[in-house]
């Protein structure tokens, strides 16, 4: 996929970002020039809107659907995708499939919370949350397209769901729970009578339901399915029963998993859309804690949280995410947002907004990034998506990835992020001097190259990614503060030693492009420079989000962008950094720009 031309609009002087949209990644050729265009080593994500002209009841991505609306932008989605991995070509019909929904809240009504757990009507509020669990109208879609284009052996719907386990007998009769009772904003459908409908109407395929918290636990240690020599990202604290050390922190060993999630034959992940006020979205990916065995840790049966994978900050929660995906190791995804959420508060509660899209591949990663640039997001700003990607799990580069839809930008909405927390993992390859004791004197002819010397020191990598990959991340700090990480070097020397980190911004398109710089600093104070002007700046210590920060203007060609940093702390206490080019307030990585060292 080529690179699109960006311009700005707007002007400094009204200090109006005009950067560069994931959105805008994507062509606005129509779908069939697109797809004679994709290039064949990229994986195709299928993507569709309830206002694409080649649907037969189009309408507002914002409308109430209908449920044979709904189905139809569920299966364009499916058929878009041409790929070898899509549903006809990995599902046969000897297939077990199963099914896996995001249920977190079920709707019982009035003031009768069972167990302690949050309804959809949530009777504090007087808000009934749909957007927080996945359109079961979208669930029986999938169903039906597999039954009909396929046939399978089996469908099997699965969760491990914020209700009394029921002892394996599912009776509406005796137990509360997500399968039995009504969805009013979803046809009234339930997960009972979409499995007893569907079976009654044809004999190929047998459906049935899974409760992951009845299922038998299986322990797993296998973190690495192809064989990158990485393990598990997670840390866990001294005596955790996934631990290794009565006395020291270590990564995971492994997790209880339900037999029914290790043993299908394709596994597909259907998530909605959601902002979540750690993780920044909660997408494919977190919907796989759903399947933590949570009963196989606790001795009361009845109690099913997954606290198990939220271990220290959020940040470390993110790894615990990544470490599901890759023990479980899904086949496909379809997510959706008919109903979605964002502005989330409390992890999940937030505000319900209708966004008729659907995104399906089976590259589950890409499938995520392009849900991302979906709700306005920079795909390259998700920390789970990077590990992911590490991991040989699937592409996260928008660059690298065929869409086949209409154009992002015309299926888009900007989610408000949760309370305004600044989530972006932001630029982690720089290159660095330092510490030194003096101060570069001619920044406005710096031009710095790998194993220069200069000042006293050499200029090398820094690589962020390794650096915070390796710090415990167990404290009970906030995302913004565990975005942090030590400077190499820092640690060791005295107060007043200088650090300069460098990076060659490229930028390819004819005008201009303006974005914010954003920095997080502890332990230090910093001057910044872009092509040898000095930015101004608050240069004391500074918080990780997304606070109105210095314009930067990038000009056609290379631009030399450098951060003078003074250690203002004690010895043996670091200074910690993160640093982002964004396009916007939200903290969103601005996209057109290519750097050196190359982030990603």
């Amino acid at each position: 996929m080529k690179r699109r031309e960006f311009m700005i609009k707007g002007a400094l002087s009204t200090q109006v970002i005009a950067g560069i949209k994931a959105a805008e990644y994507i062509s606005t050729k129509d779908v069939a020039a697109a797809q004679g265009g994709f290039v064949s080593d990229r994986p195709i994500v299928g993507t569709a809107g309830s206002n694409d002209p080649a649907l037969p009841h189009p309408a507002q991505l914002d409308e109430l659907l209908t449920y044979q609306q709904v189905r139809d932008v569920v299966w364009l989605a499916l058929d878009r995708d041409t790929s070898d991995r899509n549903l006809p070509s990995i599902v046969q019909t000897d297939s077990w499939v199963v099914i896996k929904p995001n249920i977190v809240v079920i709707p019982v009504g009035g003031d009768h919370e069972p167990n302690g757990w949050f309804m959809v009507s949530d009777h504090r509020e007087g808000t009934e949350h749909w957007g927080l669990v996945t359109d079961l109208r979208v669930v029986k879609a999938v169903a039906e397209y597999l039954v009909e284009r396929i046939g399978p052996r089996r469908i099997t719907i699965a969760e491990g769901g914020p209700w009394f386990t029921s002892g394996g007998k599912l009776k509406k009769e005796k137990f509360l729970d997500g399968w039995h009772c009504k969805w009013k904003a979803f046809d009234n459908l339930s997960y009972a009578e979409i499995v007893d409908e569907l079976n009654r109407n044809q004999s190929t395929t047998t459906l049935d339901i899974v409760d992951l918290n009845e299922d038998e636990p299986v322990y797993t240690e296998n973190y690495d399915p192809y064989n990158t020599g990485i393990g598990a990202f997670q840390f866990v604290p001294p005596k955790d029963p996934d631990g290794t050390s009565r006395t020291e922190p270590t990564r995971r060993k492994g997790i209880y998993l339900p037999k029914t999630i290790l043993e299908r034959d394709v596994l597909i992940t259907c998530p909605v859309l959601k902002i979540h006020s750690g993780a920044g979205v909660t997408l494919c990916m977190k919907n796989f804690v759903g399947c933590i065995h949570a009963p196989a840790y606790i001795e009361n049966p009845n109690n099913n949280l997954k606290i198990m994978i939220h271990q220290g900050n959020d940040y470390n929660l993110m790894r615990g995410i990544v470490d599901l995906a890759s023990a479980i190791n899904c086949e496909y995804a379809v997510a959706e947002g008919f109903w979605a959420t964002e502005q989330s508060y409390m992890a999940q509660n937030g505000t319900n907004i209708n966004h008729n899209v659907v995104v399906a591949g089976g590259d589950v990663v890409a499938t995520e990034a392009v849900c991302m640039m979906m709700m306005g997001f920079n795909p390259l700003d998700s920390e789970v998506l990077r590990m992911c990607n590490i991991k040989r799990l699937g592409e996260w580069n928008p660059e690298r990835i065929n869409i086949a839809g209409q154009p992002i930008k015309y299926l888009s909405r900007n989610y408000v992020r949760q309370n305004d927390f600044y989530t972006s993992r932001g630029i982690r390859k720089w290159m660095m001097l330092g510490p030194v004791s003096s101060s570069i004197k001619d920044v406005k002819e710096l031009n710095p190259h790998l194993g220069e010397r200069k000042s006293g020191g050499t200029w090398s990598i820094l690589d962020g990614d390794t650096i915070i990959d390796n710090v415990l991340q167990l404290e009970n700090t906030g995302i913004q503060d565990s975005l942090l990480y030590p400077l190499p070097g820092s640690a060791d020397c005295r107060k007043n030693k200088l650090f300069y980190l460098a990076l060659r911004a490229k930028l390819s398109a004819r005008e201009d492009l303006c974005g914010q710089l954003l920095v997080g600093l502890d332990g230090g104070e910093f001057k910044a420079f872009l092509n040898g002007s000095e930015i101004r700046y608050n240069r004391s210590s500074l918080t990780y989000d997304p606070s109105p920060m210095g314009f930067l203007r990038f000009r056609e060609g290379e631009n030399i962008l450098m951060l003078e940093i003074k250690k203002t702390n004690r010895k043996s206490e670091p200074v910690r950094f993160a640093a982002n080019i964004c396009s916007d307030f939200n903290g969103n990585r601005i996209a057109g720009l290519e750097y050196d060292p190359q982030s990603e």
